[in-house]
């Protein structure tokens, strides 16, 4: 090559270095994600941030991801209703919050004596689920993705025993969404309260029971300091799945590679939350008990029971009553449930159960 080409390559290599710079730097963007929880909530507001600075590091920075904490910038239950309006962009939360918007929403997080962690997961990622999520989400604007789960939850936190089904009559418990619906038709007095705002509440005499989050969240914020009985197990929700809803709009107007980065960013978190929380709630219950007192009890069986015909009831109110949407969702979800529960028994639930047996195996330490 002549020196004159030599030079003229060498300038045209130039000028392509310098035109990229700024065509990248016009490239990048800032979204704002709002979320459910206080900035440092153990598991999902912690999970949140790493999400968030997740998905800055898959797209090498040229999406970034501003975190506001619950109140800091869209107040109490309107996170979705910002996204929809193009407000923000994201919102780390849970659909079931939503159910104003469509009783739907909740199947995608999670309805009581529902399926579990696993079993949701299955559905959603395998089973038809995320398909008819997208679908309800159209009618909103906005795009879902599971994004973290809390896993098994406790019955809740209450200052009485309760031995039967008239112990719950007149009781103030803090139960959300579906599960307050069911609590009400065996007279509970149902009071929706952020995380927050419970433990003042438990302390002032308003509060009879709560319920929020499981182990590890309802022991960062003292419930086992007022209400000394812990029930178990929760019917309520029995997994949590969390969610980063999207306004679909822009989400669509992403290039793919950013798209694609915000989906794995949130499946990375939907595992890497669940193993958190069943990391850490052995040590969350074992602090309460120990520590601070509290007595676990199992529900009585005619309680539970009681509990699982309510919620049938709510249930079947929601499939009588529901769009055909909501009829072909519920449909789908409990065909699934119908069909897991044998494995979930022979398999996962069988084993447990068999581990419990007397046999000679090493311990820790």
């Amino acid at each position: 090559m002549s020196t004159r080409r030599t030079f003229l390559a060498g300038a045209a290599a130039s000028a392509t270095g310098l035109l990229a710079a700024p065509a990248l730097a016009q490239n990048l963007v800032e979204w704002r994600m709002v979320t459910a929880w206080p900035r440092d909530l153990p598991g999902a507001g912690v999970g949140a941030q790493r999400l968030a600075d997740r998905i800055g590091l898959l797209t090498q920075g040229q999406l970034t991801v501003k975190l506001y904490a619950a109140g800091e910038l869209v107040p109490g239950q309107q996170n979705m209703a910002s996204v929809m309006a193009g407000d923000v962009e994201m919102s780390h939360d849970m659909s079931a919050y939503y159910i104003a918007q469509s009783p739907a929403l909740a199947f995608f997080s999670s309805i009581p004596f529902g399926l579990i962690a696993q079993e949701q997961d299955a559905w959603i990622y395998a089973g038809g689920g995320k398909a008819l999520w997208d679908e309800l989400n159209a009618r909103f604007g906005v795009r879902a993705f599971s994004a973290g789960n809390t896993g098994a939850r406790l019955g809740g936190w209450f200052r009485k025993e309760i031995n039967t089904v008239d112990d719950l009559k007149g009781l103030r418990f803090r139960v959300g969404g579906l599960a307050g619906q069911a609590l009400s038709k065996l007279g509970v007095v149902q009071a929706l309260l952020p995380g927050s705002q419970i433990l003042p509440k438990f302390k002032s005499g308003e509060l009879d029971a709560a319920e929020f989050m499981g182990p590890v969240n309802d022991i960062a914020f003292g419930f086992q300091a007022e209400a000394k009985f812990c029930y178990w197990p929760g019917f309520q929700e029995p997994c949590a799945g969390l969610q980063l809803q999207v306004n679909r709009a822009k989400f669509d107007a992403l290039p793919v590679t950013h798209r694609i980065a915000i989906e794995v960013a949130c499946a990375e978190e939907n595992a890497r939350a669940q193993a958190e929380y069943n990391a850490r709630a052995p040590a969350a219950i074992a602090q309460a008990v120990t520590q601070q007192g509290v007595m676990l009890k199992q529900f009585p069986a005619d309680v539970f029971k009681a509990f699982g015909s309510a919620s049938g009831q709510v249930l079947s109110e929601i499939i009588d009553t529901g769009d055909d949407l909501t009829k072909r969702i519920a449909a789908s979800y409990l065909a699934f449930r119908q069909q897991t529960l044998l494995w979930t028994r022979i398999g996962d639930e069988g084993y447990a159960n068999m581990r419990l047996l007397d046999y000679t195996y090493p311990k820790a330490g």
